[in-house]
């Protein structure tokens, strides 16, 4: 037994609560997703394998290395830790990183097709160039190679037969992310199954939002 460090607690307790969000809205089934967050240049947490995002604790997280190998913890990781790891690597402003499985999104990543483009204001501010990988099996070294390869500068990861990853610099943007990208994606189905077609902001408009968006990102911490 090698539980985590005290200090660690606050953030510990962040991640259930957005596991539990995750459940709650159905992003994930089973013991799908996972959830970790950046906590230094060589160290992790994140939630653990084999267990239901709905009733995680604080105490079931796990701290690993950049390797992916477990420091602290009462259990394993998610056996998924190393496609987190190949993110951060490649996107060194990530912080924290989310992986779901959204019904909507996932009506997209299990066939050939892709959402219409960015529709909402929301969808434009946080959602950027979808990075696209094509099935591999999850958890696979495979699957982190590819994926470190593409997902540099793209904070949205739409994963074939598989599902969705986003990131931010913070827990709760790469959330606000997997909230965008689902939405949209719902928002696209809807349109497609009326047979309507949809009204996309003009170059003006999304050049504003782009700028408001700029802004937000590049302010000063």
């Amino acid at each position: 037994m090698n539980p985590i460090p005290n200090e660690y607690a606050e953030v510990a307790l962040e991640i259930t609560e957005y596991s539990r969000m995750m459940w709650s809205k159905g992003y994930v089934e089973a013991n799908g997703g996972n959830i970790s967050v950046r906590l230094s240049c060589d160290m992790i947490i994140s939630t653990p394998t084999m267990e239901s995002k709905g009733n995680l604790k604080p105490e079931d997280m796990v701290i690993s290395s950049f390797e992916g190998d477990k420091i602290y913890g009462n259990r394993a990781a998610s056996s998924e830790i190393k496609t987190h790891i190949a993110v951060y690597k490649s996107n060194p402003q990530a912080k924290a990183v989310i992986h779901s499985h959204p019904p909507y999104t996932c009506s997209f990543a299990f066939t050939d097709s892709l959402p219409f483009n960015l529709m909402s204001a929301e969808a434009l501010f946080w959602l950027d160039k979808m990075c696209v990988v094509p099935f591999i099996m999850p958890g696979s070294e495979d699957l982190s190679n590819e994926i470190a390869l593409q997902c540099k500068g793209s904070s949205v990861i739409l994963l074939r037969n598989h599902g969705l990853i986003t990131w931010g610099e913070g827990i709760k943007e790469a959330w606000w992310r997997t909230e965008a990208m689902e939405s949209n994606c719902k928002i696209s189905h809807i349109i497609k199954e009326r047979g309507d077609t949809p009204v996309n902001l003009s170059e003006r408009e999304r050049l504003s939002l782009e700028k408001l968006k700029d802004s937000y990102f590049n302010r000063p911490q």
